[in-house]
This record gives structure tokens, sequence and C-alpha cells, in this order.
């Protein structure tokens, strides 16, 4: 039989990055002849449909393994685990620890490699599905299996002080050192934008005012360091910070995250918001040397203690945090929502107590536990709508349709929340079986078609109130209902842990997205360790699960993560100050193309700013609405800088590839909406371009005549001038948090090494004396070094990749890739994008924008530097305008003791553009 012409693995995935590649070429004026030339759009593969796996689809959750015993488990309520199985690893004899009544899962045959089960409900009910047995490994079988870095006993003994024959203890640890992940990452990104709020411009080697601001030390001893017994060199460091800290208050940027300093003339309260502050920026910094760094020796650096540790004035300022924010949810709350809760109280009255509704309805909107069901109530909500509620998308209730749909979804939580918790059971079961998207949209319309039988009329009901002289008899009536009817349910700061407070804190800094991110992968992770404490608590499994002292606060991951919930509901995006207002307006004008250097007074004069007078502030307004209040526009001041984006998007290659990212149905309603005159006959191709040479020429001319209450023609050019910032600012977003977002992973990888370093020191006698501070290569080359030796399997038992990671050791020094890790935690391609992005020749991913950016910086002369001092790729960039790939290679070689870390992020085919954003 003929073999298969079959591609190898690296000549596929040339394939892929060219096919990738091929429509950015087509519409990149400069792209290299070899990519311009390429074969037909049709290489390109769709995007495969989202597919779960028929293993978590039947129920099984997970298989885990201790000494000589296997526990199967499968999915119970929400993120729960129902123990199924115990299997004995010597004869594969089975036990059934779950009853009947409450197993979702058969067990089938066990053998030395595979295990077979099938699925009691719903899920191809009685079809046996085969999955591996994890203690089977290249033929032979083993109780636990190690891990390739040669670590795991190590990371048992920090957190539980010993070691342990079994593969539980491992996960859990796992999910802990995934939740210092994300928040080395996000921190790194918050001390980052406080410092670019300085508007901080040089090189890299820039002072990092918030890398010397300590949670160890008080307000008065940071005001007043000469009083303190601390270090001269400790004294001029916060001196330093001080001056800093000053200068950040006088520019009113901490506006951008709704910090406002009090009106007033009495000093105490002044001091006593910069002392919130001050302890907002301490514990950021506290707990980016926490995660930065590995401190886990020292308990009051420790990330899960310091906070109990450290002195109350600081817990006192996350306390009046929370309590500000419950007291502005709590404050009023049944007036407040007067006209709701009327309108349910009738409709509701044959089922529920007013009082009961009441207290459902602030669950609903402050505690948000329809979140919290395992299935959205919006979906469900929409798909009804979308096949029998048309009517209730008719144009006469657009501006009442927010309240409307509120009010629906609230009718739909009560069902699954109090009346009919079994269906809501049911859908959640239905949910985890499906395979794939469609199959999960079919889901939700199958019962969407029983809740329309059951809530139309509720819904018409709901429909006939939306209108103003309803609504205004409502607002009328008489809501003669104590506050008190709440306690129960209000929250207050001393319902959370400090823990919980801090992360609340955290979000202060972040936007919308970033804020559920990071809340999402919290949650997730307290509830998994919550999981494994259960299992390793339960009398089947027993075993030993005392954390050491930094690791105690996960005795209460279940209490964590219910307060972390509520977290994730109260915290928002907050509004900019309104005494920070001249700032953004000059900020708003500088990113439209007006100098920069422009005086507050003329900013004033243009805007009208201290001018009276009906009609006379439609430009201050325009900007307001159309800038000021765009979270792309404040994001792009966190991360950047006004003038310098507005220079970056003078370069039409970049645009142009920021632009081809976005799906075309939505380049023709930019080009529809943004073009004077669109032919909507031209090419994509042209669309796009015409796009990018709007964004090019972008002037603050263009607007400064545009009226607020517009009507006819000037009204038409209004909404022209309103899409073609959005365009703008969503193009410059785009390319800045892709940026952002690349930087992440190499943020993590900073941060694993910072801590792998740390384990190996325990275990690696060549190490014990070495510190990586001075060569951020050293455990790669020492790893590399000790070959058969190692703890390290993917090095020991990988002769080649070895020597090649030996090869891109000997290519880097010590001086570089410093000079890269530090570049790396202070974001400096976001801040020097404008000096080289230029200078590209080609723009096809945001790898090779980030990496040529890099390089450039890496390269840079601080001072007049001999020719002989050059770094090795140096001519190789210059000429070439684009990264390369061996420089990426010798950057990363401090990661090559985890060879897939290391490749994946050294090599572009292999990097996760999955990460990448697209506007949609």
């Amino acid at each position: 039989m003929a073999k298969k012409n079959k591609m190898k693995p690296r000549e596929l995935r040339e394939a892929q990055k060219k096919a990738r590649q091929l429509k950015v070429a087509e519409i990149n004026n400069n792209a290299a002849p070899a990519i311009a030339a390429m074969p037909a759009v049709e290489v390109i593969a769709p995007a495969a449909e989202k597919k779960k796996s028929s293993v978590k689809a039947a129920g099984m959750k997970s298989i885990l393994v201790s000494e000589n015993k296997m526990y199967i488990t499968s999915f119970g309520k929400g993120n729960s685990a129902v123990l199924e199985y115990e299997v004995d690893n010597n004869d594969y004899n089975k036990t059934q620890l779950s009853s009947k009544d409450n197993s979702n899962i058969e067990l089938g045959n066990v053998n030395e490699v595979n295990i077979t089960f099938s699925s009691r409900r719903g899920f191809e009910s009685g079809v046996e599905i085969n999955t591996s047995n994890p203690t089977h490994r290249s033929g032979e079988s083993s109780s636990v299996r190690g891990d390739m870095l040669g670590l795991k006993s190590e990371l048992e003994k920090r957190f539980f002080g010993k070691t342990f024959d079994d593969n539980i203890h491992i996960q859990l640890i796992y999910n802990i050192l995934d939740i210092e992940k994300i928040l080395a990452v996000y921190v790194t990104n918050i001390v980052y934008a406080l410092n670019n709020m300085l508007g901080i411009k040089g090189s890299e080697s820039y002072d990092d005012f918030m890398g010397y601001l300590s949670a160890r030390n008080t307000y008065e001893v940071f005001t007043n360091p000469n009083g303190s017994t601390l270090s001269d060199d400790k004294k001029e460091n916060i001196r330093k910070s001080l001056s800093k800290f000053n200068a950040l208050l006088k520019t009113k940027r901490l506006g951008y995250f709704g910090l406002e300093e009090p009106k007033t003339k009495d000093t105490r309260v002044s001091q006593a918001y910069k002392k919130r502050v001050y302890h907002m920026l301490a514990i950021v910094g506290q707990i980016r040397q926490s995660v930065f760094h590995d401190k886990s020796s020292k308990l009051d650096e420790d990330l899960y203690s310091f906070i109990d540790i450290i002195d109350s004035e600081y817990r006192e300022t996350l306390d009046y945090l929370v309590d500000e924010r419950f007291d502005s949810i709590n404050k009023g709350f049944i007036q407040g929502n007067k006209v709701n809760i009327s309108l349910l109280i009738d409709m509701m009255k044959d089922d529920y107590e007013a009082d009961d509704i009441i207290r459902l309805y602030y669950d609903f909107i402050v505690l948000k536990s329809q979140k919290n069901l395992g299935f959205s109530i919006k979906k469900l909500r929409e798909k009804m709508l979308d096949e029998y509620g048309f009517r209730f998308k008719d144009k006469q209730y657009d501006s009442v349709r927010s309240k409307m749909y509120k009010l629906m979804d609230f009718l739909l939580f009560c069902n699954y929340y109090r009346n009919d918790v079994v269906a809501g059971e049911a859908l959640v079961r239905k949910l985890r079986f499906s395979m794939t998207d469609d199959e999960k949209e079919g889901t939700y319309a199958d019962e969407a078609e029983k809740l329309w039988g059951k809530f139309r009329n509720d819904f018409e009901n709901i429909a006939d109130h939306m209108n103003g002289d309803a609504i205004k008899e409502l607002g009328k009536a008489d809501m003669d209902f104590d506050e008190k009817i709440l306690d129960s349910e209000k929250k207050n700061a001393s319902d959370l842990l400090y823990f919980s407070k801090m992360i609340y804190m955290l979000t202060y800094f972040l936007d919308g997205k970033e804020i559920n991110d990071l809340l999402t992968t919290l949650i997730s992770k307290f509830d998994n360790i919550k999981e494994f404490l259960k299992i390793m608590k339960s009398s089947a499994v027993d075993v030993e699960c005392e954390l050491t002292a930094g690791y105690k606060l996960f005795n209460d991951s279940q209490r964590i993560t219910n307060e972390l919930f509520i977290v994730k509901n109260i915290a928002s995006m907050r509004k900019p100050a309104a005494s920070a207002k001249l700032t953004m307006f000059r900020d708003a004008l500088t990113i439209l193309g007006i100098d920069d250097n422009i005086t507050d007074d003329r900013i004033s004069e243009i805007l009208k700013l201290k001018e009276k007078g009906k009609g006379i502030h439609g430009l201050r307004n325009f900007i307001t609405n159309n800038v000021i209040e765009s979270s792309r526009f404040v994001y792009l001041i966190k991360y950047a800088n006004a003038q310098k984006i507005r220079e970056v998007a003078k370069n039409e290659k970049v645009v142009m590839f920021v632009l081809g990212g976005i799906p075309d149905t939505q380049i023709e309603r930019y080009y529809k909406s943004c073009v004077e005159f669109p032919d909507m006959n031209s090419s994509l191709e042209a669309k796009r371009s015409e796009l990018a040479r709007m964004i090019k020429n972008i002037s603050f001319d263009d607007f400064k005549n545009v009226k607020q209450q517009a009507k006819g023609r000037e009204n038409v050019a209004k909404e022209r001038a309103k899409a073609v910032i959005g365009l703008y600012l969503t193009v410059m977003y785009l390319l800045v948090k892709n940026l952002v977002n690349v930087n992440a992973r190499y943020v993590i990888a900073i941060h694993c090494l910072e801590r792998d370093f740390g384990l190996y020191k325990e275990i690696i006698p060549e190490l014990a004396s070495k510190n990586l501070k001075n060569d951020y290569r050293i455990l790669s080359q020492t790893l590399c070094e000790l070959c058969d030796k190692s703890p390290n399997l993917f090095l020991k038992k990988n002769e080649r990749l070895r020597k090649c990671v030996e090869v891109d050791i000997n290519n880097a020094d010590s001086s570089m890739t410093r000079k890269y890790r530090n570049c790396i935690a202070h974001l400096t391609v976001v801040r020097e994008l404008k000096e080289y992005i230029g200078d590209i020749r080609t723009v096809d991913s945001y790898f090779s924008i980030y990496h040529y950016v890099m390089q450039r910086c890496i390269t840079k002369r601080e001072n007049d530097t001999k020719q002989e001092d050059k770094i090795k790729y140096e001519d190789d960039l210059l000429k070439n305008h684009g990264y390369t790939k061996d420089f990426v290679k010798a950057l990363n070689s401090p990661f090559g003791y985890n060879i897939p870390r290391f490749k994946n992020l050294s090599i572009e085919q292999l990097f996760d553009r999955n990460e990448y954003l697209t506007e949609k």
C-alpha cells in the first residue's frame, strides 16, 4: 500500500503560519513578495467548533490516585465532586462509594491501561466510554506519576510539610499556583499603570516608585522616614517614593480609577484620603513582591498572611473601602427600586409575601445569585423572545428595555431559585452532557419553549406597564416598608475575610473585563481547592491535609469562594472622578491630535469649561460622552500615552494589521458608519484601507464643530464623528491590549522561574549559593550541566533538546537576560511602542511586533557604548527590520529548564494565538 503524503510537523507548522499570514499579506502594503504570492485562501481551515471531551460530558470529573487506590469522582451540583468508586490498583477490584440515587456514572472494566464507564443520566446513557488509567505510563504501571520538573516532593513539603504517594495533594497545590500566576499578571499590570500615570519617560531602568512601597511601613513612616529606625538607604528610597506619590496625586490621574480627593479645607479629611491611597498602593506593591519574587520563607511577605500581620491601619482602610461600597448599595435600596418592587409585588402577590419579594430582589440585584445557578438566565430569556416574544423587541420599548428585561429575568430567577429547583438541576445536567456549542443552544431552546407557556402572560403584564404613565404611577406607590427587612440579607465589611477585601481593593485599578477575568479565575480555583479538601477529609479517602503556616487561608476555601462571588458582583469599573475632568480633557484632546503642551486655559477656552449658558457646551459634552466615558480611552491612558498613541495611529501598516483581525461584517458596519460617501461595492481590502487612512489622518479639527443637539444633516455628521472616534479608540485599544496580553505570558514565565529557582535550591547543592538576580540563566544552565543527575526529566530524558537549550544559553549573557526580565516586568514594549514600531518591515502578528520592539529595547544604548560591545544579534535586527528568532530563544533561555514553556514562548507558530483579541 502506498504511503500517505503526510507533512512533517515542521512543514505543517510553517504551512499554518503562512495561511494565517495570507489575510494580513493581502492588506499589508509592504508585505514580503513571497507572502503576497502565496496560494489561495482555501488553505485556511475553518475554526473547529468548540467541543467538550466525551469523558467530561458523560459526567466523570477526576481520577485521583493515593498509594494503591484510585478514587473516581463525578460532577455533582455546581462544581462539587461526588465520590463514585474506589479501585484497588493491584487487582482492580472496585467498590462503589456513592448511593444509587446520587450516582452519576457506572464503572465498567478497569485494567492496567484503560478505564471504561458509562453515564447513568442523560448523555448517551449506557454507552461505554474509555479513558486512560492514570497509573499507566509507557507500558509500565506505577501508583503515582512524578512530574517532569521533578518538584512534586518539594512543593508538597512547602504546602503540607511532608511528601505524599498520591496525586491529590499536588493537584490542590497546582490550583494555588494558578492563583499566584494570575495575581502576578494583574498586579504587574497595575503597578505599571500607576507608574505610567506619572508620565515617566525614558528607558526600562526608569524609577519604579511602586517598587519601593512596602506594607511593612506605616503611613507615618512613609511621610516621615527620618523619625524611623530604618537604614539610611531605605529612608532615601522612601523619600523618593514620597516625592513620586505626591506628584501622582497632583496629576489627578488617580481619578481614572475613581479615586477622588475630597474638596474640603479640613486637612484631616484630606490626609485621611491620602493615607488610604497610600495603603492601597503599598498593598499592591507588597502583593507584587510576594508573587514576583520567591518570598515563601518570610512569613510577613507571604501573599496569604501578610495582610493579617501588618499594622492594623491597613486593615482599617480595607474595611473602609468595602463598607463604602456596601453602603452605596444598601442605602435606600427599597426606595431606590420602588418602581420595580411595586410591580413585582402586584404580580407575585398570590405566591409570595411582599417582604419575601423584597429580599429576593435584593439577592437578585446585589448578590446576583442567578449567576450561581449553573446556567444563564439571560440566554433563556433571549431564546424565549427570539422564538416567541418578538413583539417585545419593538422600538417602542427601547427607552425601557433594560428595566423590562431585568424584571423578566427576575421572574425566571425566582422560578429556578425557589419554585422549581429540580428543573434547574436537570437543566445543568443537560448542559453538561452537551458535547458542542450547538447542542447547548438546542438545550436552551428546548427549555425556553417550556418557559414560554408558563411566563407568557407575566411577560405581557410587564410590557403593559412599560410606559411613562404607568411607571410614574408606580413611582408614587406607598412603599411603607422598613429597610430593616433587609438586615439579614445586607452585607458589610465584617462579613468578608481580609484576603477577600484585598482582592476587592485590587479591582479599583481594573476595568470590567479584567475584573471578570480575575474574579472568575479566583472563584474557580478556590472552588476546586475546596473540593479537593473535602475529598481528602472524606471517610473513604482520609488522607492528611494539614496545610503549613503560610497557606492556612485555604482551609477557608469554601467561605472565600462565596465571598469572592460577592466581590465579583459588587465590584465594577469605577466612573472617572469629577475632580480629574481637566486632566481627562487634556488627555482626550491630545489623543485626538492636539499638542499635549496645550495650556489649561486654552483647554478651558476650547471647551468653554468656565462659561455658563444654555447650548454652549455641545463640544464639551461630545468629548465627554464619546472619549472620556469610553472604557477603551481609559484603558489607553492607563497603559499608554495619549500623544504616543496618536503617533502610532499614523502608521497605516500597523492599523491595517489590527483592522485585519476585526471580522469582515464588523468592517462593513464601520465603513458604512464612518465614511461620508461609502462605496459598499468596494472590496474589503479597499474598505480597510479607507478606514486606516481615516485613522491616520484623524484630527481634532474634524470634531470641533460637531453639535451635540444636532438635527438633520448636522446629526448625520455627529453620528459619523462618533463612529470614527469609536473605531479609532477600538483599533488602538486592540493593539495595546493584545501586546499587554502577550507580555502577560512572559510575566507568568518570570514568576514561575523565581518560584522554581527557590524550590530547586532546596534539592540541588550547586544552586545553594547562587543568586538568580546575578544571572537569570543560572537555573537552566545548572540543570543542563547536571545531565543524568538532574531531577528535571525534560532535560534529563532529551539530549537533543538539552543541547539546543545549552546553545541558546551560550548565545545570551547575564546582562541581556537581566534587561529582558526588567523589560517584561515594566511592560517596556508597550511604553516604547511608538519609538520602534515604524521600523518593522512586515506586521503580521502581535508576537512579531512584541519581539521586534523588545529586541530594539534590549539593544538600545543607554550611554555611548563601544562598537565591540554590540549585542550579537543587533546587526541582523537592524538589517532585517524584523525580530530575530535566535535572539528570542537566547532571551528566553532562562526558561529553558521547562521545555514546553520555552518552546511555546520562543516559537511563533506555537505561541497561543487564542490570547489575541478581536472586535466582535
